[in-house]
Order: C-alpha cells, then sequence, then structure tokens
C-alpha cells in the first residue's frame, strides 16, 4: 500500500480501479482555485479525485498510488487514469505563478513517488507550456505513443484526449521541480543549484485570491472517466 508517510490521509470518493498497464508517470494539474477544501468539495461532487492535492501547508492524499484516480478523461481507447498515473492537483492557477512554498511541498511528494514507483525525473512530452498574458498558450503536446510507453512527468496539457492546459509551469518552476534535493526531514539540501536558486530568488508569488474552483471544463465531465 504506496501511502505517502507526510500526507494527511483524506479518502473521498475512492479509486477507479486496477492500472491497466504502462510505466508509471506523474500528472501534474492545478485546482484552478484557491484552496484545498474547495478543491476536495468538488471532488466529491463530481467523483474527480487525483491522488494528491498539494499547498503550501503540505500534502493531502485521497487515493493510495497502487491504484488508479479519477481526475483525467477517458474519453476514447487511450487509457488515461488506468495508464500508472499518479496525478497530483496542486493548489493553483494554471495562467498565474505557483507559490514557492506550495512548488517546494510538489517537489518533496514527486521525489518521494520517483523513487517508489520508478518513475525517472524527464518531461517526455516537453514540459508544461506556461500561460500567455495569463491565458493558454496552445500548442501543447499530447503525443499519445510517447505518453503510453515512457515513464516520467507530464503536464495535464501533455495527456491524450485531454483538452486542459494546467498546470502551466514557467521554465523555472518545470526545472525546480525536477532538480530539488531533500533530506529524509524534508529539508531542501541543494539550494544553492543553479535550476533551485532561480526559483527562490525570484520575486515573491502574490497570494491567490478567492475564485470559482473550475475554469476548466473537463473537472465536470463526469461521464467519461471510470
Amino acid at each position: 500500500m504506496p501511502l505517502c508517510p507526510f500526507a494527511q490521509q483524506v479518502p473521498i470518493s475512492g479509486s477507479a480501479g486496477d492500472y491497466k498497464g504502462g510505466p508509471f508517470r506523474i500528472v501534474h494539474h492545478t485546482t484552478e482555485g484557491s484552496t484545498a477544501q474547495a478543491a476536495m468539495d468538488a471532488y466529491r461532487a463530481k467523483r474527480a479525485d487525483p491522488h494528491f492535492t498539494v499547498d503550501d501547508h503540505g500534502v493531502r492524499q485521497h487515493i493510495d498510488t497502487a491504484v488508479a484516480a479519477r481526475a483525467l478523461r477517458h474519453p476514447g481507447t487511450i487509457e488515461t487514469n488506468l495508464e500508472s498515473a499518479v496525478q497530483i492537483e496542486t493548489v493553483g492557477f494554471a495562467g498565474r505563478p505557483k507559490s514557492n512554498a506550495a512548488l517546494l511541498v510538489l517537489a518533496r511528494l514527486c521525489r518521494w513517488i520517483e523513487a517508489t514507483h520508478d518513475v525517472p525525473r524527464a518531461w517526455p512530452n516537453g514540459p508544461p507550456k506556461p500561460a500567455i498574458d495569463g491565458a493558454d498558450p496552445g500548442g501543447h503536446d499530447r503525443n499519445a505513443a510517447i505518453w503510453t510507453a515512457t515513464a516520467g512527468h507530464y503536464g495535464h496539457s501533455n495527456v491524450p484526449d485531454n483538452v486542459h492546459w494546467d498546470p502551466g509551469y514557467s521554465p523555472v518552476e518545470a526545472a525546480f521541480l525536477l532538480a530539488t534535493e531533500f533530506d529524509p526531514g524534508g529539508n531542501l539540501t541543494n539550494a544553492g543549484l543553479p535550476a533551485v536558486k532561480a526559483l527562490i530568488d525570484r520575486q515573491p508569488v502574490a497570494d491567490i485570491t478567492e475564485a470559482p474552483f473550475a475554469t476548466m471544463i473537463d473537472h465536470f465531465d463526469v461521464g467519461d472517466r471510470p
């Protein structure tokens, strides 16, 4: 039972069932809202739980990573949720910078998932594209052959048959998430590495203001997910 030792266990809707195959990969989402509670209320209403929700304060685990989550669309024949996809929703918006505190929590969680499920630190379909003036930049690589065959990190924007463009990481954020190292107590150990220092040294991100939970339509497409 892969349960993250530093996560709070918060079951909601249960899993989507057993995985059907493929190497493990991590899928990055943003909640498109400002609080973890708003996100969890939406998961409950729509049965769209990820494995984890991350915010500035820590990690909530909703589903054991040995079984599938529910946060991706599955409208066609290409498996999404069931393709050994460990899914994380980070509180924030695709169109805005993510907070440094949440990214630190997220990076530590990624190191645990990578070690637990043998996930390499790579973006097989390229890193998620950042927003342009707060909006969808378009041109997302959702290569189905790579998704099906290749372990690594994927944005929701890189998943076949899905239409969201989250998480909208900037190049600095995408590099930081793969570069960080932590000691067993969760303390950052390589703050001087350029890819890590670049995020630490950037201008502080403004607090997220309250907003409706979802601005991206397939959080609500209940009928086409397991």
